[in-house]
């Protein structure tokens, strides 16, 4: 079993930043769903946006609510 270890208190500050050996997850803070985070799924528009920009627009396919984070880290195998 695959555990996620994030960086503590790491954030890229923007999202073309962050290395693409960094595993981003999307975090639904309401529900606590969680699922990979696509970088290349990220409309032309917010190529450049700054993470919370991009955090405020994730919208939970489990729940609805609007209140995502990305978490930035690495798999750890079991």
């Amino acid at each position: 079993m695959r555990r996620f270890l994030e960086i503590s208190g790491w954030s890229p500050g923007y999202l073309y930043v962050a290395p693409h050996h960094v595993t981003i997850l999307a975090r639904c803070e309401a529900c606590g769903a969680e699922r990979e985070f696509d970088r290349h799924s990220v409309p032309r528009s917010l190529e450049y946006a700054l993470i919370p920009e991009i955090e405020a627009r994730l919208r939970c396919a489990t729940c609805g609510a609007n209140a995502g984070r990305l978490r930035f880290g690495s798999y750890l195998e079991a």
